[in-house]
């Protein structure tokens, strides 16, 4: 059987696009060179395929010099959407609706994008993610800040987030097109002495472990579906040395939903009074007050506490109390230390088969069904 040699010229690494490669690697019988364990560009080099992911001119006039010798080449980003190519790439601007969703589902209604840079994939994200806004999502691109001396410059760079931060109203979510631009935000944030994420909710894309659970607060981040990139990749490559057409149109890979952590882990509330309604409950909520009691220790009225909280969240006292119940359900079945029963009473359910019945109607799933997003 003929073994072909395929050249892969991808930057940065992943793993898990590299075992979705590795899965039709074996099947077919391909030898793999990476470029980046050798040299940027094998000069010279002679194949029967290549899957890259086109950035830099560099790695562009390089692949072009593979593609006259008629050596089929496969794209596996956006980036560089202007080079014309056979390409399989994560579906941006429905990465940017999934973190909206997220957000809007945690009742924020005020948004911002955050990125160091600014390309197409970054166009196409934010476009998606302020699509689903009612209001105008505040772009902050430090790429396309006049201002700014060097793409590289950290003061430069939080010293104007700073400032982007305190004229706007909060709370406020903020996507960031991917988890280092997330972690930035983070570092500024927390400088200011801004709570995460009951002032700025803070969400990533690409799910990078070491750096979202490596921060003081763990930050949320959509799921590319890398490792699925890759397998479509080889795929669509495998059927090109086979003699099959060009796609017409590029691949889109789905984002597989997020992977939420503290950093997205609130109600967006903007009334001071709605706030301290709250932070009671949360403090509370095994054995809470009734609405009538929250509104004394208050200090107002019910009709005042029950405008308040519908106001802001569109919700009633007592929905917004079962809603900071099944949040903190669902955090505790996430960590997996209690047992159904044990939480079901740590929370005020009377009964287990009460708190697996409520916890159905809110999440369409029983506790022991349910998994994180």
């Amino acid at each position: 059987m003929k073994i072909h040699n395929i050249l892969l010229l991808i930057s940065p690494s992943s793993s898990g696009r590299f075992a979705g490669i590795a899965k039709v690697a074996r099947e077919a019988h391909w030898h793999l060179t990476s470029s980046n364990r050798l040299t940027h560009n094998l000069e010279g080099w002679t194949g029967d395929g290549a899957l890259v992911t086109l950035r830099d001119d560099s790695t562009v006039r390089y692949v072009r010099s593979l593609v006259r010798k008629g050596i089929p080449v496969v794209d596996l980003t956006a980036a560089r959407s202007d080079i014309k190519l056979p390409r399989v790439s994560s579906d941006n601007a429905e990465i940017g609706r999934v973190a909206a969703r997220h957000l809007i589902d945690r009742c924020f209604t005020r948004a911002a994008w955050f990125s160091t840079g600014w390309g197409y994939q970054h166009e196409e994200r934010f476009k998606g993610f302020s699509s689903l806004f009612e209001t105008p999502v505040s772009r902050w691109a430090w790429a396309l800040n006049e201002e700014r001396t060097a793409a590289d410059d950290w003061k430069a760079l939080t010293r104007w987030l700073e400032r982007e931060l305190k004229r706007v109203t909060l709370p406020i979510g903020v996507m960031c097109f991917d988890d280092e631009d997330a972690s930035r935000m983070e570092a500024v944030a927390l400088g200011m002495g801004l709570s995460v994420p009951d002032d700025v909710a803070i969400i990533g894309a690409g799910n990078d472990v070491l750096l979202c659970e490596s921060q003081m607060v763990g930050i949320s981040s959509v799921r590319n579906n890398l490792e699925r990139n890759g397998y479509a990749g080889a795929a669509l490559l495998k059927r090109l040395i086979e003699g099959a057409r060009k796609p017409i149109r590029p691949i889109l890979i789905q984002p597989q939903g997020v992977e939420a952590r503290t950093s997205t882990d609130a109600l967006a509330v903007t009334s001071p009074l709605a706030r301290r309604a709250k932070a009671i409950y949360l403090k509370t909520l095994a054995n809470p007050p009734s609405t009538v009691q929250l509104a004394e220790m208050l200090g107002v009225s019910r009709a005042t506490l029950d405008r308040a909280i519908m106001s802001d969240l569109g919700l009633s006292p007592a929905q917004l109390l079962m809603r900071l119940r099944i949040d903190q359900a669902k955090r505790m079945l996430a960590e997996g230390d209690l047992s159904i029963s044990e939480i079901s009473y740590t929370l005020g359910f009377c009964t287990p088969a009460h708190f697996s019945n409520v916890f159905r109607k809110a999440t369409g799933l029983s506790p022991s069904k349910y998994s994180p997003e």
